[in-house]
């Protein structure tokens, strides 16, 4: 039963407010999915701050034209679910990339807009693999701590060395 115009235009302008305040959003295909897997997916997403919705393509299709962001819908067919995501961008690519490694190729990655970037399925495979935010200021600073470490051994090296020397030079003094 098609749903009347006003209907549709409160759900265009609801997919147009999220898309507008997300930093990131990727569309999903779920085809053969069970409602209990589906359901599954929106409670682990639920628990990192991650709306997951599902629309008809047409009303996305126009929620994405009115903001401009048509390449959003180059592949744009079946049943599609939206991931919208609050903070972190990455998390919602590498939970969904996990479970679509589980479900099977039930669920798939489709398109992804992050950070105003445009990411195709064979990309967010990439994105998905990347470290996060701590773990990249983790290698970050160790890659940092290394040269300052072997500068700080450099110039204590010669002093300890000096040390060592004059100690020699007192215990023999003093025989």
């Amino acid at each position: 039963m098609p749903l009347p115009r006003e209907k549709k235009e409160v759900i265009i302008q609801e997919l147009k407010e999220e898309l507008e305040k997300s930093p990131s959003i990727i569309l999903a295909d779920f085809q053969g999915l069970n409602a209990k897997s589906i359901a599954q997916l929106r409670n682990t997403l639920r628990d990192n701050d991650i709306k997951f919705k599902v629309y008809k393509n047409t009303l996305i299709k126009k929620a994405v034209q009115k903001m401009g962001l048509e390449r959003l819908t180059t592949n744009l067919a079946g049943c599609t679910g939206i991931a919208f995501a609050k903070d972190d961008s990455l998390l919602p690519v590498r939970l969904l990339y996990r479970y679509s490694l589980d479900s099977q190729n039930l669920f798939k990655l489709k398109i992804a807009l992050l950070e105003e970037k445009v990411f195709l399925e064979e990309e967010l495979q990439r994105v998905a693999l990347l470290p996060d935010k701590e773990e990249l200021l983790v290698k970050m600073l160790g890659n940092m701590k290394g040269p300052i470490s072997s500068f700080v051994y450099m110039v204590r090296s010669p002093l300890s060395g000096l040390i060592n020397v004059l100690e020699q030079i007192r215990k023999r003094k003093s025989e």
